[in-house]
């Protein structure tokens, strides 16, 4: 069986070299064929101008190889796409993948995609009446952790959903470099769209319920010249009532990350590390009346996007073949958006925000 052509969209991103990476495990069903970049020079380096340290810093020289393409639609005209990723500035992202769709190709999309909610809508919108099948790297959802609690939520051992907490720090701007273009306009915000996406996403999937309405605060607590906030706090309601809360920073002085999410119930709490390890209380006996339940989970060595990310690319070529949704859709982001969207609207205008759901 012939493989399927796929075209990296967008070099100069910061996970670019990473889902590359974890794509190249799949060779077997996948051939990258072609690549494109707005900026002609990245063709010359192959080279995001900043990545996640985690990550290789360019592409590997095999690519060198590859047609490059600074024109996306002659891309298309040229190489007749099966595949793309899509690791684009949030700019320059909800284009291509209309772009995209109307050329018939399947996507892996890198969140957070766009700068608000409308204009994820309308390009995931596209892909959905193009019939092509888009997976957005939202990685929480392949991870055992995460869904060994939404297991638990779904069967019930939590109970009604009293309150929910995400909580995550991460390295500095000055750690990332103040012209890192997380931190300006091409991006559009801050840590909450970028990262926070993920812990959002994860309430909204895990917690089973619909958030309402934020009240939050953005600051830029580093000082460093930068056009976005560094560190977020939300408050939040679910639409059965439990109350929320997320805070999020660019502090540490060093290459690194910590965090937690956690759920309590009416009949227990979960806690999800950020390496992914899960802690369960719960009612014991009388001679031990809390119940504590560790699970701790090896992960592959996969390299690149992490273990999680070849769950996805695997669900991806599946959900292809067999003509259904992947495991997290477009929808899924948009969904996740719309909170981010009301939390910065709070944020600008020091008043609650009911979430606009379209």
């Amino acid at each position: 069986m012939s493989r399927l052509r796929l075209g990296v969209v967008g070099i100069d991103h910061y996970h670019t070299t990473g889902w590359v990476e974890s794509l190249e495990w799949f060779e077997d069903a996948i051939e990258i064929v072609a690549l494109y970049d707005p900026n002609p020079e990245i063709g010359r380096t192959l080279a995001p101008r900043f990545h996640d340290p985690g990550l290789r810093a360019a592409l590997a020289e095999r690519y060198r190889d590859l047609p490059f393409y600074s024109d996306l639609s002659r891309m298309l005209a040229e190489q007749h796409l099966d595949l793309a990723l899509v690791t684009s500035l949030n700019r320059d992202a909800p284009g291509a993948v209309e772009r995209l769709a109307g050329a018939g190709v399947h996507m892996l999309v890198d969140k957070p995609v766009a700068k608000t909610a409308d204009e994820a809508r309308r390009a995931f919108a596209a892909a959905r009446a193009a019939r092509v099948k888009v997976i957005v790297g939202l990685g929480k959802r392949a991870a055992t952790g995460w869904l060994d609690a939404r297991r638990m939520v779904e069967s019930g051992r939590l109970g009604r959903l009293y309150s929910a907490e995400a909580l995550f720090t991460t390295s500095s701007v000055l750690v990332r470099d103040p012209a890192n273009h997380l931190f300006h306009e091409p991006m559009g915000h801050g840590i909450l769209s970028w990262l926070g996406v993920h812990d959002v996403d994860a309430l909204l999937w895990i917690g089973g319920e619909p958030i309402v309405e934020v009240q939050a605060m953005t600051a830029n607590v580093g000082g460093q010249a930068i056009e976005v906030e560094d560190a977020v706090s939300v408050a939040l309601r679910f639409a059965g009532g439990g109350l929320g809360t997320l805070h999020f920073v660019n502090a540490f002085p060093r290459p690194g990350s910590e965090g937690y999410m956690a759920f309590r119930g009416e009949k227990g709490s979960i806690r999800i590390d950020c390496t992914g390890d899960l802690t369960w209380w719960g009612p014991g006996n009388r001679q031990d009346p809390v119940r504590v339940e560790q699970r701790h989970y090896e992960l592959m060595d996969a390299g690149g996007y992490g273990a999680g990310s070849l769950i996805q690319i695997r669900d991806w070529l599946d959900a292809i073949r067999e003509d259904r949704d992947p495991m997290v859709t477009g929808e899924d982001l948009v969904r996740a958006l719309e909170v981010i969207d009301a939390a910065y609207e709070s944020a600008a205008s020091g008043r609650r925000v009911m979430v606009t759901r379209a």
